[in-house]
């Protein structure tokens, strides 16, 4: 089969006619033909895949890291460009996947349906925020063949949200060192997840890794450098929190 992606009018439709459309959205969408008002609903790509994946249907998070590897292994041949593609994983989110986006994310409000199934703008942050693009981006942009299990940063990305906001939605994602050195420390320190404050943790690391970069040339630090530099913070927050 030929992977499809939605119309460009049809895309600008949604997102024009959100507060309107919300309440008609569920899990078969028989509604979208009528938004199309009688135009091409979507068209073929030149991808040939398989069948989608069947991913698992629950409103947790952590499910997420099994959902990304499958997305990721059944569309790994995209290519970063087409993966920008808002036509692709807005027609993912609402004929392909319906069923999980209306448990992970049930439609409640217009700001939702905006930004998981649809997007806030086109920047990479909101494609990130997008229900099923930020599957893929996340696998992309953490796997890594040489290791035992090529997903395993992947894992680790989903742990909480706040290392997903750190690294697909800010500028320090883009480093791959970064990426590879703050997750890789974060599963060396696992331990602190049963902490109230892994979370605020995670964004002081992000926060002074981005003002490390403000100084220095992230892509060009050692990422023995950026592990030292991040158990230093750590540490840090650590003394400063029990102070507290």
């Amino acid at each position: 089969m030929k992977l499809k992606l939605f119309s460009h009018a049809l895309v600008k439709r949604l997102l024009d006619s959100v507060a309107e459309n919300t309440p008609r959205y569920d899990q078969t969408n028989e509604w979208l033909p009528r938004i199309a008002g009688g135009e091409r609903l979507e068209h073929e790509s030149n991808f040939v895949v398989d069948p989608p994946p069947t991913l698992i249907i629950s409103d947790k998070a952590t499910d997420d890291a099994e959902n990304a590897r499958r997305v990721f292994t059944w569309l790994n041949k995209l290519t970063p460009a087409v993966a920008m593609e808002l036509r692709l994983w807005a027609h993912l989110t609402h004929v392909v996947f319906p069923d999980y986006m209306h448990t992970r994310w049930p439609p409640e409000n217009g700001n939702l349906v905006t930004r998981r199934y649809l997007f806030e703008g086109n920047s990479f942050a909101a494609l990130s925020r997008n229900g099923i693009a930020r599957l893929w981006w996340a696998a992309y942009l953490t796997r890594d063949e040489k290791r035992p299990d090529p997903f395993e940063l992947t894992d680790i990305l989903f742990l909480v949200q706040d290392i997903q906001v750190a690294l697909l939605e800010r500028r320090i994602g883009k480093c791959e060192g970064v990426r590879v050195a703050l997750l890789e420390f974060i599963r060396d320190n696992k331990e602190k997840l049963a902490e109230k404050s892994f979370g605020r943790m995670i964004q002081v690391l992000a926060r002074e890794v981005n003002l490390l970069g403000g100084v220095a040339v992230l892509d060009a630090v050692p990422r023995a450098e950026l592990t030292s530099y991040l158990t230093s913070v750590a540490t840090n927050f650590t003394v400063g929190e029990k102070a507290a």
